[in-house]
Parts: structure tokens; sequence; C-alpha cells
């Protein structure tokens, strides 16, 4: 695990996130995208297949977090569509380690019905983009059920990687509530905060892989 790329991303998701909770416009766009971009330095050098699928989800990612910096219908297809690769990143990475056991079934019958309640919350409010948010429900579903069969294989912090993906669940569900559905008091903290901490959690994984 690298201690000072660590320090350095707590830094600027903490500059980050002052930015966007009292609007602070330069802050936020400055310091958004190179706090994910250190994860990168969190991974370290992929050596293995699997850190290299997760630094290729790490810097779509970073293109998915400037695209939503705007507020504009045309930036969010594109974030979602950089954070939808991001996701499939993912989901090779954690296929290429899985486990498959009894939990994962369980995992999976929780996050379908979640994404299930999630879509139908939404659906009002994302009217024009059904195609598009079933894509992602599926995608990041998957992601979220692929990390936790990783719990048992070769990755020695495959925990991290399945708690991380469950926390980049919540940050998206909030931002699709708070987009679609109504205002969510202190989004950021969930949308980016919450991200940050999924995201941290599946770079140490591929930090420490096999």
């Amino acid at each position: 695990m690298r201690f000072l790329p660590i320090v350095a991303f707590w830094v600027t998701s903490m500059l980050a996130l002052i930015g966007a909770e009292k609007k602070i416009a330069w802050l936020h766009v400055a310091f958004k995208p190179l706090t994910t971009l250190l994860l990168l330095a969190v991974v370290g050098y992929p050596e293995t297949t699997f850190a290299r699928w997760i630094a290729v989800g790490i810097v779509l990612s970073a293109v998915g977090d400037v695209a939503l910096l705007w507020d504009s219908n045309r930036a969010f297809i594109v974030g979602l569509a950089a954070f939808l690769l991001a996701h499939i990143a993912y989901v090779i990475a954690f296929l290429g380690v899985a486990v498959w056991s009894p939990h994962v079934a369980v995992v999976a019958v929780i996050v379908t019905a979640s994404s299930l309640l999630l879509l139908r919350a939404t659906w009002k409010g994302a009217a024009g983009l059904h195609a598009a948010t079933i894509a992602y429900a599926v995608v990041i579903s998957a992601m979220v059920v692929t990390a936790w069969a990783t719990i048992g294989g070769p990755v020695a912090m495959a925990p991290a990687a399945a708690v991380g993906a469950v926390l980049f669940y919540i940050s998206d569900s909030s931002l699709a509530l708070n987009r679609f559905r109504a205002p969510v008091p202190h989004i950021a903290m969930l949308a980016i905060g919450v991200y940050w901490l999924g995201q941290l959690g599946i770079a140490i994984a591929a930090a420490a892989a096999f």
C-alpha cells in the first residue's frame, strides 16, 4: 500500500469537497479530477492483469468526473458513458480473479432488488434516458456482484474491493436520486465523498494484488 499517495488523495479530496459544499468553483474543478487520478499512484505500476484493468477503470472514471463538472444533459450523458465503461473495466478485472461461492448469490439478489427499486424511484424523472439508466443499472450491479466474487480468490485485499464497490454503488444511487427524483442534502458528500472511498477500496485491492 502506498502511504504518500493515499495522504495526497485525502488532502485533494477534502479540498474538492470543500469546493463543492462551499460553492468555490475553482477548488472543485481543480481537485476533483486530480483526486481520482491520484488513485493511479495508489495502485502503482500495474504488474497484473487485474491491476491493469483497475487502472483503466480509474482513468475512465476521471473522464467521467471531468464531464460531470458541467450540469448539461450532454455532459451527463458523456459522464454516464465514461463511468459505464469504467464499471465494465472493473467487471473484467473482478471476473479474472473471481471465486464463485454462495455469498455471491446473496449479494446478487440484494443488489438486483436495490437496482429495481432505484429504477422505479427515478423512472419518471429519467424520461428519455430509460435505456441508458437501465444499462447503467445492469453494469454497476454486475460490478458489485463480481467484486464480492473476488473474496476467497488470489487478491489479498479483496474485501476492500467488495466494500469499495458497494460504496461506489451507494454514491451513484444518491446521484441518480438527486438528479431524477429530488434534491439530496449535502449531495457532494454522498455522490463524491462516498464515491472516492469506494474507489480507494478498489485501488487498494489492486495495489495489493497477489
